[in-house]
């Protein structure tokens, strides 16, 4: 039996019986997370540029249209571009934006019979299963640092599992589907993975990419239920060819299911941030409450894992969006001056000289070797704050603030999404979608439901914004 047939048989097993009860309120909440995050993208001017894509321009035809596979593209590529998606530390994989939105939008076009609420949700915890135990075989938080995107190289054998599942492929054509789905994977998306890209007149591909991935995994399915066979034995050596030449490990992939659920596992982020910032804004906030004042602080020192401090140490800010994202002196200073702006998905460039960028100048990151041990399952962090030469108070935080520890209930979850839909829908559409998020496992006609009602959203973003195309010279 080859790891591609193991993968599909523990995937068409399915969790051991009742090892999954309870589990769909957590569902709801990430399912709930990931649609406030699509709104919110959908709005901005990448998540716009996307969608414009269905649209022809100059002597360009349009790329996209409405149907299933490529809606599922710009669904996941838009609500992933937000950085406000969860992520799975272990192995540094991003599964919400690619999972919920892929197993919503297929079991909404099932026809009736095929429906199930229970389908739903076993396709969800499968999806989220594929990818963050396929991301910890392959190291996923140490190859991010070698430019490969673990999300991205993951997105297809994950999508593919979800679509298998929600088809009821039996082990054979689930075996097949994933097959074709590592042949497409990469992982690579150009310029830094972990940081984006260098600027240029143009518009990174990465969210595009991560898109065509989804899509690819899904038509990799429906293929394989028609009939078409792919090379089982990809992985099945000791450098994946399917993964880039990256080691795997068999017994990783062997304990799928065995565990509890990997969406147990898995941390929402409260702020549009690198995750590996998180825990160093979380502790600065709390030194805040114990009645320091912000004003008064000349140096602020954050250790981090050494890994981490490598990505997020920098403060160059104007190269890109995703360089304000990462850079924890940035989002250190947003949450001194303006914390609202921690949920900016534009993260629009900061004017030079900006008092946002006079107080990143007292931000330094250092390497606190004392934190690697708990990373990659804990991304950890000190802060230290000083007046003058003096530190007058200090937090080490190995738990954060929507880690599965100190998790998201449906309260803050619903907060959140308020905040991020804010202007872009009405409080009774936002009423509805958070019932719907609710509900969803609730009737077999859940999905259909809520996927319409995104549909509408979508429509109304249409009729907004008119068509704008960059045509070549």
């Amino acid at each position: 039996m080859t790891l591609i047939d193991t993968i599909a048989e523990r995937i068409t097993l399915g969790p051991p019986p009742g090892a999954i009860e309870g589990f769909d309120g957590e569902v709801a909440i990430h399912l709930l997370d990931t649609v406030s995050a699509w709104i919110a993208g959908r709005a901005t001017s990448e998540g716009k540029q996307l969608y414009d894509l269905r649209r022809g321009g100059g002597h360009t035809p349009a790329l996209f249209d409405a149907s299933l596979l490529d809606s599922i593209a710009l669904t996941t590529a838009t609500a992933r571009l937000t950085e406000v998606d969860d992520i799975h530390m272990a192995s540094c994989s991003t599964p919400g934006a690619i999972v919920t939105l892929t197993a919503l939008a297929i079991a909404a076009q099932l026809p009736p019979d095929r429906r199930s609420a229970e389908r739903l949700s076993a396709s969800i915890i499968t999806g989220y299963e594929v990818m963050t135990r396929l991301g910890q075989a392959v190291d996923g938080p140490q190859m991010l640092h070698e430019g490969i995107w673990p999300t991205l190289l993951l997105a297809p054998v994950t999508t593919a599992a979800i679509a298998s599942t929600l088809l009821g492929l039996n082990t054979e054509r689930t075996a097949q589907a994933l097959s074709i789905a590592l042949a497409a994977s990469t992982g690579r998306p150009g310029g830094s993975a972990s940081a984006g890209v260098s600027p240029g007149e143009g518009t990174s591909a990465r969210w595009l990419l991560l898109g065509l991935a989804t899509r690819t995994g899904c038509a990799a399915a429906f293929s394989a239920a028609r009939g078409f066979d792919g090379d089982r034995g990809l992985l099945d050596n000791n450098q994946a060819a399917a993964l880039q030449g990256l080691t795997i490990s068999p017994a990783i992939i062997k304990r799928f299911f065995q565990e509890g659920p990997a969406v147990q596992e898995t941390s929402i982020k409260p702020y549009c941030t690198a995750k590996h910032n998180i825990a160093a804004i979380y502790a600065f906030q709390q030194l805040l409450e114990n009645g320091i004042s912000q004003g008064d602080l000349t140096k602020i020192r954050v250790g981090l894992p050494a890994s981490h401090a490598h990505m997020v140490g920098h403060n160059d800010v104007q190269t890109s969006r995703l360089s304000r994202i990462t850079s924890c002196a940035h989002n250190i200073a947003l949450a001194a001056l303006s914390p609202d702006g921690l949920l900016d998905i534009e993260h629009c460039a900061p004017e030079l000289g900006s008092d946002i960028a006079r107080y990143a100048d007292k931000v330094e990151v250092f390497v606190d070797a004392d934190l690697q041990p708990v990373a990659p399952h804990a991304y950890p962090a000190t802060v230290e704050l000083f007046i003058e030469e003096r530190m007058v108070a200090s937090k080490t935080i190995i738990d954060a603030w929507g880690d599965p520890k100190l998790a998201f209930d449906i309260s803050a979850t619903r907060s959140k999404f308020r905040r991020l839909t804010r202007g872009v829908i009405g409080d009774g559409a936002a009423s509805r979608i958070e019932s719907l998020c609710a509900n969803v496992f609730n009737s077999n006609n859940g999905a259909r439901e809520l996927w319409e009602a995104l549909g509408a959203i979508d429509k109304d973003q249409v009729d907004k914004v008119p068509a704008t195309h960059l045509v070549a010279a």
